[in-house]
């Protein structure tokens, strides 16, 4: 009988000692979870001080004309015509909006959705973040989803040195299926570009062409588009291109001139033109290609098979319209239709 007695005192005491650790397992909890709420309400706190001093500042501001935009800035500022002295330009504001790393989320499976959650990416980025040297308390200037693409994160980064540590942060901490997009791209438009130096005869972008003008003006240039007419037999023409850095680009623009091989091209704002979404797989307007599950189609003579560059038809055709031009033509009136819009 003591024995037994005994058993069930044994049982007891280890049912007591599981329930203390039960019990300190859930005031840790406890404890961190108000941990992280005064953290999140104290950053809320300095959030809504920093918006209510901006109210402030701008109801005790007197009503003043609207500022003008970089573009109208850029524009007023460049000279009429060429001259022997250096033309000025009035100082302007940043190329784009704050610099951010997307993570795009859409190929996550289900298993791992609440992983590919903001909170969870957040969390994940500033503890990887956390792990170099001086970078003990390190926040997320701002974790935001993307306005036109739920499936994208956006973080907001205060420099170029934080991106690029940022980004490293995410490629590391990233969830199978979670891609961390390219660099945030800045374009400088670049008029009276030689045609020659550019296009090869066939209109199309010579291979190493970013590279080397990259080179040759001390940036690092991802890509090169042609905006004039490609067929045209004029010998100048403009030109985009996408920088990756936001410096290299305001570099460019102030300094008024671009080299290419030597010969002097001149910058200027690069002003997007207002048009209808349009996938580069299919040709459709409406949607963009990563969402596209159509057959690709030639942008040049609207058949599958091949691309726009390996097209050798003599007629073109239009995709969206059906007219005797390419796909991405200006003159497509299902394109100027949606842009009137």
């Amino acid at each position: 009988m003591i024995r037994g007695q005994g058993e069930v005192i044994r049982a007891q005491q280890e049912t007591i000692q599981s329930l203390k650790e039960a019990s300190e397992e859930q005031q840790t909890l406890i404890r961190d979870m108000k941990l992280a709420f005064e953290g999140a309400q104290q950053q809320m706190g300095l959030e809504l001080k920093r918006l209510h001093d901006k109210l402030e500042a701008i109801t005790a501001r007197p009503p003043v004309t609207p500022p003008r935009s970089f573009a109208e800035i850029a524009r007023s500022a460049q000279p009429s015509a060429f001259t022997n002295a250096t033309p000025t330009r009035a100082a302007a504001g940043p190329l784009t909006g704050p610099l951010y790393c997307t993570i795009d989320t859409s190929r996550v499976e289900e298993a791992n959705r609440e992983h590919a959650q903001v909170g969870a990416v957040r969390q994940a980025i500033e503890g990887e973040m956390r792990t170099k040297d001086g970078q003990a308390t390190w926040r997320c200037a701002a974790v935001v989803r993307d306005a036109r693409a739920a499936e994208r994160i956006k973080v907001i980064c205060r420099n170029e040195n934080e991106l690029t540590l940022v980004k490293e942060a995410a490629q590391k901490t990233a969830i199978i299926g979670a891609r961390v997009m390219r660099d945030q791209l800045y374009p400088v438009k670049v008029d009276n570009a030689n045609r020659s130096m550019v296009l090869d005869a066939e209109g199309n972008v010579l291979p190493g062409a970013a590279e080397a003008l990259g080179a040759e003006n001390s940036v690092s240039i991802a890509k090169v588009s042609w905006l004039s007419n490609r067929q045209s037999a004029k010998a100048y023409g403009s030109m985009v291109i996408y920088v990756t850095k936001e410096s290299d680009a305001r570099r460019l623009i102030d300094g008024h001139y671009f080299d290419l091989a030597g010969e002097s091209a001149i910058t200027n704002v690069f002003e997007r033109r207002a048009g209808p979404v349009q996938c580069y797989n299919c040709q459709a307007i409406g949607h963009k290609s990563f969402k596209c599950k159509n057959s690709q189609r030639c942008g040049r003579c609207a058949m599958p098979g091949h691309q726009r560059k390996e097209c050798h038809a003599a007629e073109p055709k239009c995709v969206p319209c059906g007219g005797p031009h390419e796909s991405l033509g200006r003159n497509c009136r299902m394109r100027n239709t949606r842009s009137d819009e």
